[in-house]
């Protein structure tokens, strides 16, 4: 039997919208699935200070994490892209003109400034350990080690602000319409899964994928089956590749 390795994305997929956690069922149904020598991995914009210790706890075999900036297997760092400086600098000096509320996602922690009420209080409903979180850091040091940043708009003005603050990055907005994925064009969970069965030795037809959302699209385009779920936006239905 060839080995498989199943990327699972977070919001949506392993965790249903308004549900706490993971349900028994799909857990039930990760441990077997790694009991029967395949792999398991997490495929997530979160980056690794917003996986739930619920979640390390399953024992997932790796990590594709800040949309394939970061990769994890067996707790080892085996790929890391960090923002270049100098954009990331540029960026965040435009976004303190507007008094812009943002975070900064290094592999390890995310730091953030406790007058960031706004977004502090949209992570404490997404299923976040703020463990991991920093409150009293030097700002030009971890820009040194950031891989991905995230803000929050108020309005339709701030959003087309940001927007146009470099044209290196890619935005993503969530469908709150307030909070905002901000990271570089050569990155994506694609990209990630890639280096994973490059690293690991694993073809791209042993490898599926489950997501429901616009991050996942070009995951989807890149593993050998991919299951999308009841709740993904239309895109990713139409891209799906049921495995058989």
């Amino acid at each position: 039997m060839d080995k498989k390795i199943i990327f699972f994305d977070v919001d949506g997929t392993l965790y249903a919208p308004g549900q706490e956690g993971i349900s028994e069922k799909v857990k039930n149904a990760i441990i077997q699935t790694r009991d029967k020598g395949h792999l398991c991995f997490i495929a997530s914009g979160r980056p690794d200070a917003f996986i739930s210790q619920y979640i390390k706890e399953m024992g997932f075999d790796g990590y594709v994490l800040a949309n394939g900036a970061h990769i994890k297997y067996r707790n080892k760092d085996l790929k890391v892209r960090y923002i270049d400086y100098n954009c990331l600098k540029e960026i965040i000096d435009k976004l303190k003109k507007k008094n812009i509320e943002y975070v900064f996602e290094t592999p390890t922690y995310s730091y953030i400034d406790k007058k960031q009420e706004k977004l502090l209080h949209f992570y404490s409903k997404c299923n976040i350990d703020f463990c991991h979180f920093c409150y009293e850091f030097d700002e030009d040091e971890v820009m040194h080690k950031t891989v991905k940043i995230e803000v929050w708009v108020n309005n339709e003005d701030e959003l087309k602000y940001v927007q146009s603050c470099h044209d290196s990055f890619i935005y993503e907005l969530h469908p709150d319409h307030h909070s905002m994925e901000i990271y570089t064009k050569d990155v994506s969970k694609a990209i990630g899964i890639l280096d994973v069965l490059n690293l690991l030795d694993i073809s791209v037809e042993n490898s599926l994928c489950f997501g429901d959302g616009t991050n996942d699209v070009e995951m989807f385009e890149t593993v050998g089956h991919s299951i999308a779920m009841g709740n993904a936006i239309d895109v990713i239905k139409k891209k799906q590749m049921k495995y058989v």
